[in-house]
């Protein structure tokens, strides 16, 4: 899976949250997980920032919202066949 695929999925993402009940801070993390893909380039980063973020996602969102936790679950794993 590429870059611009997962990139695809997390604004896949964000458009079913903007449809459920979420915190604006679920949404900032989201928003900042998408930054951080669309700046990503190369290696990992040394501090996993792009995973770790995405990871805070999953837990925010699995109690609530288990669908739009499966998508999160299928980009940490693509991050994780691409390198990051």
């Amino acid at each position: 899976m590429s870059k611009e695929k997962i990139t695809g999925l997390v604004t896949q993402l964000h458009d079913q949250l903007t449809t459920s009940k979420t915190s604006p801070e679920q949404e900032a993390m989201l928003l900042q997980l998408h930054s951080q893909l669309e700046n990503w380039e190369g290696p990992p980063a040394p501090d996993g920032s792009i995973v770790n973020t995405a990871e805070l996602v999953l837990e925010e969102l699995e109690d609530h919202h288990p669908q739009l936790s499966l998508v999160i679950r299928e980009i940490i794993d693509a991050m994780a066949r691409i390198g990051i």
